[in-house]
């Protein structure tokens, strides 16, 4: 079952009987506008992640720096096993949002194409 894309955005606008070019038009742009604006909000959110792990990361690097002549044997094992956690965290980060950017425009490209072809608005926009 393929998901329709225009249902939420045919259901705001009173989902009319009849199509017109501006009509379709105007749902071609706001579905694309949609997209981009999650694939924008999910880009931040990973880059906030991304930032925050690193943040941390720096925080726990500066305390060891500065502990690190009165640690214990198992607090300098708690730190590395730490710091190990925490650049393979930043690694899958860092990962997901170079994974993004890359398909983003492809996404983008592929609802527009979906868009152009769907039978709704295809007469009007080709």
């Amino acid at each position: 079952m393929e998901l329709d894309y225009l249902a939420p955005f045919l259901a705001r606008i009173g989902d009319p009987a009849q199509m017109t070019a501006d009509l379709a038009e105007q749902l071609k742009n706001d579905c694309l506008k949609d997209l981009t604006s999650r694939l924008v909000d999910m880009a931040n959110l990973i880059q906030g992640r991304f930032e925050k792990e690193t943040q941390q990361l720096q925080w726990k690097q500066n305390w060891y720096q500065q502990n690190q002549t009165t640690m214990t044997k198992e607090e300098e094992e708690e730190y590395v096993s730490y710091c190990s956690e925490a650049m393979f965290r930043i690694h899958i980060l860092e990962e997901r949002l170079n994974r993004h950017k890359e398909l983003a425009p492809q996404k983008y490209v592929a609802l527009e194409s979906r868009l152009r072809n769907d039978n709704r608005l295809a007469e009007f926009l080709n």
